[in-house]
């Protein structure tokens, strides 16, 4: 009860920034594009406009069910196997590899009869030795909710598949995953975003790192996945970020970012909200929005490190983008992340 009272909640919130925005960032590479309004008046129209779409949009999507068609789950079957072999011919995996790791989810019952839906598929050489792995997205299609109900499926070599299912993931297949070993351990890891149906700055998505721990390590076991931390001061289970506070300097175009937890504070310059009125003495009118984003491989003095990116809004509320938060993440070899570096890409 407490999980879906959650979940509520943050798709309150999901919908509430909705109304506050102009376009969803629905793929995490994307470039941030954001309209800003001429007055607070045009401001407040295009916000109540939205907010009837939403209601119009909600009401449909409230409708469908009723005339909706569910696949049997012979059906279902037959279109998680048509949707295997059409993204593994995009992968560029031959017919017989194919026919093999399709196999393999089958005796495994991955998609329990017919019950949950593929949704992503990816092949490929996760770990470098020369044997394909996967990656594979299920969806409940019982209950098709709008976060939970599915899961990842990683199959590495031939240890035990490890399964990954959190009620704040969305499991519909927009997602984002790269592998490397990002921590220089030797192991490598592998650094997965999803996607989720929010609106509002850079949308929303679930963040997770699983690392894979070879069986020639003396101290790996039979499962040898494990997820990996990310710097966060965030209270909530579903989301990992560092807080930001956007404070609007006295001076025209001037702006300061002050991260409480690295005690930190990086002044830049952005383009104020067109109509507002400078304040008298700097003050507090904006923050990062949604947690980390955009997460990829990148170097630190020689070495493998993640690099994780923040929105930045202003006065202006949620639309009204100042710049982007860059974080540069390590790992410490007990396995504690820390930021050794960030900066801002500022909107000039």
């Amino acid at each position: 009860m407490k999980k879906r009272v959650e979940k509520t909640s943050y798709i309150c919130m999901v919908l509430l920034c909705a109304g506050m925005t102009f376009g969803c960032a629905s793929d995490l590479n994307a470039r941030i594009s954001v309209e800003e309004p001429d007055t607070v008046q045009n401001f407040v129209q295009t916000q109540e406009q939205q907010t009837e779409k939403e209601s119009t949009i909600q009401e449909t999507e409230e409708q469908e069910p009723e005339s909706e068609e569910t696949n049997t789950p012979e059906q279902q079957l037959e279109q998680n196997t048509e949707f295997f072999y059409e993204e593994a011919e995009k992968q560029g995996i031959d017919q017989h590899t194919a026919e093999v790791c399709l196999q393999t989810l089958m005796d495994d019952n991955v998609f329990q009869d017919g019950a949950m839906a593929l949704t992503g598929l990816r092949i490929d050489d996760i770990d470098g030795n020369g044997q394909k792995d996967m990656l594979v997205m299920v969806l409940d299609m019982e209950e098709k909710p709008y976060y939970g109900g599915g899961g990842l499926w990683l199959y590495i070599n031939e240890d035990t598949p490890y399964y990954f299912t959190e009620d704040m993931c969305s499991f519909y297949g927009w997602f984002d995953v790269f592998w490397e070993d990002i921590d220089n351990d030797e192991n490598v890891e592998i650094v997965f975003s999803a996607q989720g149906t929010g609106c509002g700055a850079v949308g929303d998505s679930y963040k997770a790192i699983f690392k894979y721990r070879s069986h020639s390590e003396p101290s790996s076991e039979k499962n040898c996945i494990e997820r990996m931390l990310l710097p966060s001061d965030y209270e909530g289970d579903y989301d990992c970020g560092l807080h930001i506070d956007v404070i609007q300097e006295p001076e025209s175009g001037k702006y300061s970012a002050h991260c409480p937890y690295l005690g930190e504070q990086i002044s830049f310059s952005a383009q104020n909200t067109e109509g507002w009125d400078l304040p008298a003495a700097a003050e507090t009118v904006g923050g990062n929005a949604r947690g980390y984003y955009n997460l990829r491989a990148a170097e630190y003095e020689g070495k493998n490190a993640l690099l994780a990116s923040e929105y930045l809004h202003g006065e202006g509320g949620t639309a009204d983008c100042v710049g982007t938060a860059q974080f540069l993440i390590t790992w410490r070899e007990d396995g504690t992340p820390e930021v050794v570096k960030w900066w801002i890409d500022a909107l000039n």
